[in-house]
């Protein structure tokens, strides 16, 4: 099945990551962890290289535990959003991604730049994550509202910025939402297209049910993170810790919501 999945990926990032991979250059700023950027960049990667190790400790302190190889991190900065999808295999709509060890950082980041911060955090709460669980359960197994309200909540709202909280919450009463999965299975994770949601507002709505976990009961959430670096099943540990499933949580949150 992991055989399956590597050439389902294969197929959709296609020979341009690769060709990108293989041609582009950059140049590099030796900092805590190593920034690659292209030519008329410099600006923008010493930006990213200086807000480092307070992203870092961010995520760290967050997430309850450091990153399990720090030392395999790289940022790229790219001049041009083509050429940063080409790379990274993500749109060219978005401002930055991430992979198991690299950052990408888009240049449409400039038109917004007070948002680097806060997207630099969230991609690296992407890392942490992945560094552990390794990319196979990373999509298969621990779903995509999950990663992204996680993300989004660490970061202080990175990826999410336009959308208040209260506009997610009356969208959620006005019966517009997502439906947590308890896993992402074989085809990997939703995404906010399949929920006929826009990006921004289902990243909020995540990260509304995502803190309601963490605020219901902070122990129980810290434990539910740990044991899943550790291994656990995303699907079963939410039973041992909150003595309710996903399906079970998620109703309370919403009759909480629409009280």
């Amino acid at each position: 099945m992991k055989y399956l999945l590597f050439l389902l990926l294969i197929s959709l990032s296609g020979c341009s990551s690769y060709y990108a991979r293989a041609t582009y250059e950059f140049l590099k700023i030796d900092a805590q962890i190593p920034v690659y950027y292209e030519e008329g960049q410099e600006g923008l990667a010493n930006q990213v290289a200086n807000l480092i190790p307070e992203s870092l400790r961010r995520v760290e302190d967050n997430l309850f535990t450091e990153f399990s190889q720090s030392e395999e991190i790289i940022i790229y900065v790219f001049s041009d959003p083509s050429r940063y999808a080409k790379f990274s295999g993500a749109s060219s709509k978005t401002r930055g991604s991430a992979t198991k060890h690299e950052v990408y950082i888009s240049p449409i980041i400039l038109e917004r730049i007070e948002t680097l911060k806060p997207i630099l955090i969230h991609e690296l709460a992407h890392v942490h994550l992945r560094q552990y669980i390794g990319t196979w359960r990373y999509w298969t197994e621990v779903p995509g509202w999950f990663h992204e309200g996680l993300a989004v909540e660490v970061s202080n709202g990175g990826g999410a910025e336009k959308i208040t909280y209260d506009e997610a919450y009356e969208s959620i009463s006005n019966g517009k939402y997502f439906t947590p999965r308890e896993k992402s299975g074989l085809l990997g994770h939703k995404f906010a297209h399949d929920y006929g949601m826009a990006p921004q507002l289902y990243y909020r709505q995540a990260n509304l049910f995502v803190r309601f976990l963490i605020t219901n009961n902070p122990s129980a959430f810290k434990n539910v993170y740990l044991k899943l670096l550790n291994g656990a099943k995303f699907d079963t540990v939410w039973q041992s810790y909150y003595g309710k499933s996903i399906p079970e949580l998620w109703l309370e949150f919403i009759g909480g919501v629409k009280a």
